[in-house]
């Protein structure tokens, strides 16, 4: 009798454990992926002496499985609509506003697109950071380029590697930085025609981009109304330094117009905008074309060379 009690105890809990065990089963696979979204400010300031200011973008992944891992990137945005390539290597970039926006899920079985290196990255294991942080400088310690967008990227697995992605821009505000007695704006995203600096050859949406980024700058020189402003203009070389080559491109040939010619057009016509869009007195701006004069890449690094064709602001009391 004894025993045959013991046999139905051990029946009764091993019927409780696969009783358990069911209940506690492996979720079913959704075959999607997470719906994630994320609000993002409408203009960063990061502070340039400030790596502990911080902007803040709100983000939320609804998925009926658990998150395996995840990916934060930040890239300049320089493939996105309203940018354009010009002759001398410079990139064009447009802005956009504040915006709640939501993910793209990938198709199943599509190849994942090959990534170069990120300006940021950030990855995790299980629920995505609600409040993802950031002081707009790169894994590197780079700060950003000034009046420039940047691509947010995240990336989501779920724990059947279900995947998806959300893109969206991070607009990033004037940056005025402090070097000793003056200050400087550095902008590499003013939209200029290859080889030209006539901003009526550009697109409606490249002229769009430009107006939001001149009235950015617009905006800070007025805050120092009692500086004189030099607009530098610079060029991307296509040649490498110290060579004829260079020489000829700087100074331009028959019917080719050189480097330092054009980066100064560019600027005059920088000046000739703000002067008459925005107020600027004529007398506080002086104009010079720099070429490719004083790169801050190398002419070859197809990666980072586009920072080279840029407009300076040098403001001094």
């Amino acid at each position: 009798m004894k025993k045959t009690q013991k046999v139905l105890a051990v029946i009764a809990v091993v019927a409780v454990i696969v009783l358990v065990t069911g209940c506690k089963s492996t979720p079913e696979n959704p075959n999607a992926g997470p719906e994630v979204s994320a609000t993002i400010p409408e203009l960063f300031s990061p502070n340039p002496d400030n790596p502990n200011e911080r902007m803040t973008v709100a983000i939320s992944v609804v998925h009926p499985v658990p998150i395996k891992d995840w990916t934060i990137q930040i890239q300049p945005n320089r493939q996105g609509a309203g940018q354009r390539q010009s002759a001398e290597g410079g990139q064009r970039q447009g802005g956009q506003g504040e915006r709640t926006e939501r993910t793209t899920e990938r198709p199943e079985g599509q190849e994942r697109q090959r990534r170069r290196a990120a300006f940021f990255e950030q990855t995790g294991k299980g629920k995505v950071p609600a409040n993802f942080q950031w002081n707009g400088r790169g894994t590197s310690g780079e700060l950003v380029q000034s009046a420039t967008d940047y691509r947010l990227t995240i990336s989501v697995n779920d724990i059947f590697d279900n995947n998806s992605v959300f893109e969206g821009i991070i607009s990033i505000d004037v940056i005025v930085r402090q070097e000793g007695d003056v200050l400087r704006i550095i902008v590499p995203s003013i939209v200029f025609p290859a080889n030209s600096s006539d901003f009526n050859r550009l697109t409606e949406d490249e002229r769009r981009a430009n107006t939001r980024i001149l009235r950015l700058i617009a905006n800070a020189l007025n805050r120092y109304p009692d500086y004189k402003i030099t607009v530098e203009g610079h060029a991307n070389p296509t040649t490498a330094p110290d060579t004829s080559e260079r020489t000829r491109e700087e100074a331009g040939a028959a019917g080719i117009i050189g480097l330092r010619p054009l980066s100064e057009a560019r600027a005059r016509a920088v000046a000739d905008f703000l002067i008459a869009n925005h107020n600027i007195d004529r007398a506080r701006l002086s104009v010079v074309g720099l070429g490719g004069t004083r790169t801050v890449a190398a002419y070859d690094d197809e990666e980072e060379n586009w920072k080279n064709r840029r407009v300076e602001f040098i403001l001094n009391k």
